[in-house]
């Protein structure tokens, strides 16, 4: 089995790639425009380096969010035409997920820009409910979980993994945007 996921939520690129047992990992730090031509090369050297067809790959996985609008559209984006051209089947995975593994119960948050927050209630990796929060609420954010408690790509392959195991797939990668873009609030 073997599957390419991918996370461009945010400012760090994670591109990971399980083999049977093995597991490689791409990961940088990225300049804000700097996901849309880092993410291919990124997705190329990693396959080369564990020597796999891109057409025998059996599962594309991206995060759909929340995070960076245009970075959960260049991940969506790519995997969907990825995951087309290979008839491959398809995971969607959420930040909230990666950040409430192996935590019993918690508050995960995820910073939503200009100060507001993206909060997700969590039991056990589950996500319970989810709210955004403006910085105008002045949220206490002191008793949240804002990172996975392992490596994020580690992170990445175990959501990954129980939701192949689980045959929770979908059909169509959808951005989970908790609030409309900067674009369509400032729209009159």
């Amino acid at each position: 089995m073997t599957y390419l996921a991918i996370d461009t939520t945010n400012s760090v690129l994670n591109v990971v790639l399980r083999k049977d047992e093995n597991l490689y990992h791409f990961e940088k730090k990225m300049e804000k425009t700097e996901h849309s031509s880092s993410l291919m090369p990124a997705i190329n050297s990693i396959i080369d380096e564990a020597k796999v067809d891109i057409n025998n790959i059996d599962y594309f996985a991206v995060n759909v969010g929340p995070g960076s609008f245009t970075g959960i559209r260049i991940g969506v984006a790519s995997m969907t035409a990825l995951s087309f051209a290979n008839s491959a089947k398809r995971v969607a995975y959420k930040t909230f997920e990666l950040i409430a593994l192996k935590r019993a119960k918690c508050v995960v948050s995820v910073d939503a820009g200009h100060g507001n927050i993206y909060i997700a209630n969590c039991e056990n990796g589950e996500i319970i409910d989810t709210s955004f929060i403006e910085a105008t609420q002045n949220y206490d954010l002191s008793q949240t979980a804002s990172s996975p408690l392992i490596e994020t790509y580690l992170a990445i392959d175990e959501v990954v993994m129980k939701k192949i195991a689980n045959n929770d797939l979908v059909n169509v990668f959808e951005p989970f945007y908790m609030r409309k873009s900067q674009a369509e609030r400032n729209e009159k």
